[in-house]
């Protein structure tokens, strides 16, 4: 019997289809067809890489018609210039495929089901939603972002009018993101979650400070690029709670503590890695546009004699375990809508070792969107870059550091985003307005994308701020593929509502 294998969009014939019913199998030729011996109500299948499978009876009469669904998603990414970018994840919003551009831009993503989201991700360029239409082929132009983040405290979420204040004051500025602390040196959650691994622990407060489902979507709807500060290895309730996870004292045999009371997890532990994943996806899975890693390092500040780890404390051991905990997180939300990133000392850049907490650039950066060193130029001692006083040196200090960093990132997507000072620490007098713009414009002539302010009590230099980025957009570009474009316009640009 005849069977004719055509392209489901358009009719046209299908070549190289292996179509099968029983033990019989054979290949489709240039003009899609084939024959088989085949009987009334036999089931015939049609097989073609890139689509999907087709089904079909054989009837009475006539011959067998198998139309297959191409199902490869294929373009171009470029920038609004035109020029292709290279390294964006695109794969199916809650798919497990991912596929990513090539140095021309192009790319392939196989299994796309009917109507799925894809969506483009690349550090540095706004999130990119495509709705899936008939055809497939959907080039895509991001938008570049950067983030110019106020730090949020728990406090600014617990006392009546500090979050009002905040967001008038994004309002008014050229600041559209706020790093918001969902996890800090307690250990326990912020915020309100049923997750499992956090019950198990303690982590999870009677009383949460806020509630994401309520918080992320009035903050979205203000255009608010939101990122989840998460302290990481400084977790008094997980040590105590799990002390196989923690830095253990050697003499006690009790959670080894710092200089301040405080416990730490040990990042070759095994577990721990797993155990900030699971927070860092609940967050994702919440809707955070990013989640940030505090304390992404081993522990510091104590009776270093009486502290055990897991595997030898010693750098060729350190480095590999604080790799292994990056690449466990950013499995995790590799093909989620959030990005990652981690706060590192500037020191790492300065020095050739770690400095005794496993933190180097060569083992972070391939594993974040996003790196954030702490380039307060107050914390650097004297005679740094020649310098008696880096203190008074905000653009020169930061300027040098990003230099050195640039050169670390060579060839690879993460992208540096500083946090700076808005603060005066020990002897040092509050920064001014002046010395503020200063450490901004280091990192622009550094190619920072934007930046984070750090002061603990969230109170900032309004005037040191510039007005609200005209014709700045807040969300994802979203769009509904090719064919809903009306004639004339692009395919890929419709502001949404989310960053």
């Amino acid at each position: 019997m005849a069977i004719q294998t055509t392209l489901s969009s358009n009719g046209a014939p299908l070549a190289g289809v292996t179509v099968s019913s029983g033990d019989q199998s054979a290949v489709t030729d240039a003009q899609g067809a084939t024959t088989l011996m085949l009987l009334t109500g036999d089931e015939v299948t049609g097989d073609l890489a890139g689509h999907d499978p087709a089904r079909d009876r054989v009837a009475a009469e006539g011959p067998v018609s198998l139309e297959l669904r191409d199902n490869v998603a294929r373009g171009t990414v470029t920038d609004p210039d035109g020029a292709p970018i290279a390294g964006v994840r695109v794969f199916v919003d809650g798919g497990e495929t991912m596929a990513e551009s090539d140095e021309d831009g192009a790319y392939q993503l196989p299994g796309v089901p009917e109507a799925a989201t894809l969506v483009f991700k690349m550090p540095g360029y706004r999130l990119n939603e495509v709705q899936t239409a008939t055809s497939l082929a959907i080039d895509v132009t991001m938008e570049p972002f950067a983030a110019r983040a106020l730090y949020s405290p728990a406090a600014v979420f617990e006392t009546a009018g500090r979050l009002d204040a905040l967001l008038a004051l994004l309002d008014r500025t050229e600041a559209n993101a706020m790093v918001i602390d969902v996890k800090e040196t307690d250990g326990r959650l912020y915020y309100a979650t049923d997750l499992e691994s956090a019950r198990e622990v303690g982590a999870i407060r009677d009383t949460p400070v806020f509630d994401l489902a309520e918080l992320l979507p009035a903050l979205k709807e203000r255009g608010i690029y939101t990122i989840a500060r998460m302290v990481s290895m400084k977790d008094n309730t997980s040590a105590a709670a799990r002390p196989e996870l923690a830095v253990r004292n050697s003499a006690t045999g009790e959670p080894w503590r710092d200089n301040i009371g405080g416990a730490w997890l040990d990042p070759s532990a095994p577990g721990v890695a797993e155990y900030l994943a699971s927070i860092a996806g609940d967050l994702a899975d919440k809707g955070f546009d990013e989640v940030q890693l505090d304390y992404i390092r081993f522990f510091s500040d104590g009776p270093y004699d009486v502290a055990d780890t897991n595997l030898p404390n010693t750098q060729s051991f350190r480095l590999p375990a604080i790799q292994r905990v990056l690449r466990v997180v950013s499995s995790r939300l590799d093909m989620t809508k959030t990005f990652l990133s981690a706060d590192v000392f500037p020191i790492s850049f300065i020095v050739p070792d770690d400095q005794g907490i496993g933190q180097r650039p060569e083992v972070i950066m391939p594993y974040v969107d996003y790196f954030s060193p702490m380039v307060y130029p107050s914390h650097y001692g004297p005679g740094v870059f020649g310098f008696p006083v880096p203190n008074d040196h905000p653009y020169e200090v930061i300027d040098e550091t990003l230099k050195r960093m640039n050169v670390e990132k060579e060839g690879l997507p993460v992208v540096i985003r500083p946090w700076i000072q808005d603060f005066g620490y020990g002897a040092f007098a509050p920064y001014t307005a002046d010395q503020v713009r200063a450490e901004f414009q280091a990192a622009s002539d550094n190619g920072a994308k934007g930046w984070m302010i750090w002061n603990a009590r969230a109170i900032f230099t309004e005037s040191a701020l510039g007005p609200p980025v005209e014709g700045e957009a807040s969300g994802p570009t979203t769009s509904t593929g090719p064919e809903a474009a009306a004639p004339g316009t692009s395919p890929s640009a419709v502001p949404s509502a989310s960053p």
